[in-house]
């Protein structure tokens, strides 16, 4: 059996590092996948650069929005939408700083 794929939109400067608007992100095999399986997937693809514009010491950054059927997810324990996962839009939404 393969592994789960889900579609996921990027924007901001998560966008301008992969250099792709989308893509599709392999996720783990068994059990229910989290947002943070989806996010770890896609770190292990991009690299550390990419875990750096996501991720802090206390976890993901503040101006880092993740949003799935149009609602923005808080907790990244959370399990992914079951079912037809390509007819969920999630989204990878990091605003670039400065002031």
């Amino acid at each position: 059996m393969s592994s789960p794929t889900i579609a996921v939109e990027l924007y901001g400067v998560v966008r301008d590092l992969v250099k792709e608007s989308r893509v599709e992100v392999n996720l783990p095999d068994g059990g229910e996948a989290t947002f943070r399986d989806l996010l770890e997937s896609m770190v292990e693809r991009f690299g550390p650069a990419f875990r750096e514009r996501l991720f802090g010491r206390e976890g993901l950054l503040s101006f880092v929005k993740i949003y799935a059927g149009g609602r923005m997810i808080s907790d990244l324990d959370e399990t992914l939408p079951s079912g037809d996962a390509a007819g969920v839009r999630i989204i990878v939404f990091a605003a670039a700083g400065g002031g």
